[in-house]
């Protein structure tokens, strides 16, 4: 495993500031460390929030699933209790294209900077070490709900994902009922996903048996 230490210059910067900044850099190829400790101690929350937005863009089959991996070891430690976010080193060395990076991030930073200031520290009860727990371990089954290979089950999963990652960084109670709330929505989502799948492999078979 390997710690991911903070950049201090980038805690004064918002969340919107750091993530356009990761768009220009010498190296072609941004990393998953980089990216990271750009977001210094707001680490999990930031890390989260933007590994869900760059899940939300369209990938080759299986590309969610690499998004959920770091989002699942990042969930569990932050319900963990843990300090600060650690990851293998082989997996900070994930990257990509630089170049398609700032492309996909100049869509999203208008409506992220006009979420942002919507945004603000209240209702600490559900901010806490407690909260922090239980937004861990529902931001992990997300995370797995977005790996499924289930009809737009990806975006659902993402999108709230990426509240409860804004909820953290800014210590919003208000996004985290937001988050629960969407969390409800996908469970009830795959869960009529479930059943019409279901349905049609029972009538299909249903169907064969009368042929005979």
């Amino acid at each position: 495993m390997s710690h991911v230490t903070a950049t201090l210059p980038d805690e004064t910067r918002s969340f919107s500031d750091v993530l356009e900044g990761l768009g220009h850099g010498d190296d072609p190829k941004l990393s998953l460390r980089e990216m990271i400790e750009g977001f210094g101690e707001r680490g999990f929350g930031a890390a989260i929030l933007m590994l869900a937005l760059m899940a939300l863009f369209p990938w080759p089959p299986g590309g969610k699933a690499v998004f959920s991996v770091p989002i699942i070891l990042i969930a569990a430690e932050l319900a963990l209790q843990k300090d600060r976010v650690w990851l293998p080193r082989w997996l900070l060395r994930l990257s990509f294209s630089r170049a398609t990076y700032r492309t996909a991030s100049e869509k999203i930073l208008p409506r992220l900077r006009q979420v942002e200031r919507l945004t603000r520290p209240r209702w600490p009860a559900l901010t806490g070490e407690v909260a922090d727990v239980v937004v861990g371990a529902i931001c992990i089954l997300l995370a797995l709900m977005m790996a499924l290979p289930v009809p737009f089950g990806d975006a659902l999963p993402g999108l709230t994902l990426a509240v409860f990652g804004l909820a953290i960084i800014q210590r919003d109670g208000f996004a985290v009922i937001a988050g629960l709330i969407g969390t409800v929505v996908c469970a009830v989502y795959l869960t009529l996903i479930w059943a019409t799948v279901v349905a049609i492999v029972s009538s299909t078979a249903d169907w064969f048996a009368n042929l005979f």
